[in-house]
């Protein structure tokens, strides 16, 4: 008896352990469809058995939950809880998505990109809050570069400087990336502007001091005219320091050198006071330059004088170059004309065409025509010559032919005399210019030219 009693408890059992099995099978094809399976995580969050709201709200309260942490260049760190910048799921679909892949392919891993949104304004407002976005502690990088040392006379490299500048803009756009993928430590030095280009190691900037430096030591002292001295060294050469865009330093000579000649030549010319002349039937004398003769530097020779000199680093004293001072102790071809005795005279390959008396400027009303060397300005015909005598009156005279060589004094016919020559000048002379007779007007007209040097002296 007891082991039939024993026999049907055990078959009860039994058919109560099948019905909770099934029950249990049942409810499990019931939930665990719509749950992720144990170890099951997402963005570093494990969601085993949630559902799709669990998960979603799991996901979103470890983010703001989270102490996010920003690093900025020269270690600054900055913290703050997620929940500052309002993190929310952007999106469902996302979450839903991985539990569909889950029941095809098993996956337990899920890297979602762009799961959170956050508030931007409310990112731009704390990142702005930020010393690293003060104006006054950005710091642009700097390249290394060469600068001045005026105790040694030359040039050293000043070390670079690293930065720490970051764009505002940039920055917030790229926390809302960090934090949309669900990062908690931001790496702001990815987007920072810190490293120079050219550092004080650099081979090339070496060799560039050196080579700058050893052209400074070049010393280039003239002898002027008058006694002074004019000098080329490295005071000067310093300011012709040039940068080109790529960072290469060097000295701009092309630039310079032709710069420093001209003001060595203002500095050098010279007023020509006078030179010798065979004057007519007087012989050997001694003739003013007249205004605007110099002796005058060349500068072109001057110029790869000085880049020779560069080339090969050295100390030198030189005296300067003058282009050739003409000479006219031996002139064939040339216009004479002696104030003093009233004449002119041309001679073209040493044969005298014109020999003629004239007027020149009236010594008593201070209109004497000046000596000195000349050459012909222009020449042209039937022009008429205006201007103001002595007593405020104005003059106005026609003449056939006008060459000027002096301003407004000139050679040129005068119809309005009947003489030339003697003593006319001291009283009832011209305003400055050379009256001549007309046939020896038309001849000098025909034969100047603006080549052929004018000798006026007095004799």
């Amino acid at each position: 008896m007891r082991k039939a009693i024993q026999g049907k408890t055990l078959y009860i059992i039994s058919i109560v352990s099948a019905v909770i099995v099934f029950v249990v099978i049942i409810l499990c094809t019931i939930f665990i469809k719509d749950i992720f399976q144990i170890k099951t995580s997402i963005n570093g969050v494990d969601c085993s058995f949630l559902n799709i709201p669990g998960t979603s709200s799991k996901l979103e309260k470890t983010m703001n939950n989270a102490e996010i942490t920003l690093l900025f260049a020269e270690d600054k760190k900055y913290t703050c809880l997620g929940a500052h910048f309002k993190i929310k799921i952007s999106d469902i679909s996302s979450i839903m998505n991985a539990m569909s892949e889950q029941k095809e392919n098993d996956v337990k891993t899920y890297n979602i990109q762009n799961l959170y949104t956050a508030d931007e304004k409310v990112v731009k407002e704390y990142l702005s809050s930020l010393s690293v976005f003060n104006e006054k502690n950005v710091r642009e990088p700097e390249n290394a570069s060469l600068k001045w040392d005026d105790k040694s006379k030359s040039f050293y490299i000043k070390p670079e400087v690293y930065g720490n500048k970051v764009s505002l803009d940039e920055a917030v756009k790229y926390m809302m990336t960090a934090l949309s993928n669900g990062q908690t430590v931001i790496d702001f030095r990815n987007i920072t502007d810190i490293n120079p280009k050219i550092l004080s190691t650099d081979k090339k900037l070496i060799e560039q001091k050196d080579s700058i430096n050893k052209t400074l030591k070049t010393s280039i002292k003239y002898n002027l005219h008058d006694g002074s001295t004019y000098k080329l060294d490295a005071n000067k050469m310093k300011d012709w320091l040039k940068q080109d865009d790529e960072g290469n330093y060097s000295l701009d000579i092309e630039g310079n050198v032709p710069d420093f000649v001209n003001k060595l030549a203002e500095k050098a010319e010279y007023q020509l006071a006078s030179t010798k002349f065979k004057a007519t039937g007087i012989g050997m004398i001694s003739v003013a330059y007249g205004r605007r003769t110099y002796a005058t530097v060349d500068e072109e020779a001057e110029i790869n004088r000085i880049k020779e000199i560069l080339a090969n680093p050295q100390e030198v004293t030189l005296d300067v170059t003058y282009n050739p001072i003409k000479d006219y102790s031996n002139l064939s071809t040339y216009v004479e004309l002696d104030i003093s005795r009233q004449r002119v005279w041309m001679y073209v390959n040493g044969r005298c065409i014109v020999n003629t008396p004239v007027v020149t400027g009236s010594v008593n009303q201070g209109y004497s025509t000046p000596v000195g060397i000349y050459y012909l300005t222009y020449k042209s015909m039937h022009e008429t010559l205006e201007g103001y005598n002595s007593d405020g009156s104005k003059y106005s005279s026609p003449v056939t032919f006008w060459m000027p060589f002096n301003g407004g004094i000139g050679f040129h016919d005068a119809s309005w005399r009947s003489n030339f020559g003697g003593n006319i000048y001291m009283t009832n002379g011209s305003h400055g210019c050379v009256n001549m007779p007309y046939g020896a007007a038309s001849t000098l007209y025909a034969n100047i030219n603006t080549s052929i040097p004018i000798i006026v002296y007095a004799s």
